[in-house]
């Protein structure tokens, strides 16, 4: 009789595969922030009630976040990176057509400002408790260049290519951001129409700013 070697655990045969629930956790957190954030409250909201929204302990949160500064700052960084992920992948959609990108830069801009979660979570990243952590106007700063970053490149290539013979890329790019956001927070309450009006008079602000083709 044949007697089998025990059965041990190694990196390519594991005996048994571990779940984490590390990531998830994280999510979590963050989730169960927004959902106390946007609810009707007074005073500052405490990580004892996010936790217990989220179900997990102290010792969960603080493998995440060092405060809640930070845990608010993680929710800025993510939504905007999301955001910027998007809109880099524009120049790529459309190559060598800077109009069209530019005009989807914009539509998608105001695409997402009518998506019901996102205008809740913008809402409370814009709120006073949000915005009194520590680092968050440094950190907003850095995301709102990391957003027209992919602008910056659309008008590098029309002005290159002569579409857009007024362009100053870096100055351009964060002044039509910067109209955009003035945008989305006058219309968005206006509904859908006045979304599309708005989406329009920034494109054709843009287009003239840059000596670009006008739209018929």
């Amino acid at each position: 009789m044949v007697t089998q070697p025990p059965i041990t655990a190694s990196l390519q045969f594991p005996v048994v595969q571990p779940h984490s629930t590390t990531t998830d956790d994280r999510q979590d957190i963050i989730d169960a922030a927004y959902g106390c954030l946007s609810e009707p409250h007074s005073g500052a909201i405490p990580v004892a009630a996010i936790l217990e929204r989220a179900g997990l302990s102290t010792r969960a949160f603080y493998r995440h976040f060092t405060s809640k500064d930070e845990l608010f700052l993680a929710m800025l960084c993510q939504e905007a990176d999301a955001l910027a992920d998007r809109l880099d992948s524009i120049p790529e959609e459309a190559p060598g057509h800077p109009v069209k990108q530019l005009t989807a830069w914009i539509e998608v801009m105001f695409e997402l400002a009518q998506d019901p979660q996102l205008r809740t979570h913008l809402s409370v990243i814009d709120s006073d408790e949000v915005r009194a952590a520590k680092g968050y106007r440094e950190t907003r700063e850095r995301l709102h260049a990391d957003r027209a970053r992919s602008l910056e490149q659309i008008l590098a290539c029309g002005r290159d290519n002569g579409v857009f013979p007024l362009a100053d890329p870096q100055r351009d790019a964060m002044a039509i951001s910067a109209v955009v956001s003035r945008s989305l927070t006058v219309s968005a309450p206006g509904g859908a129409d006045e979304l599309e009006a708005a989406r329009a008079h920034v494109l054709d602000f843009a287009l003239r700013a840059l000596g670009g083709p006008r739209r018929r």
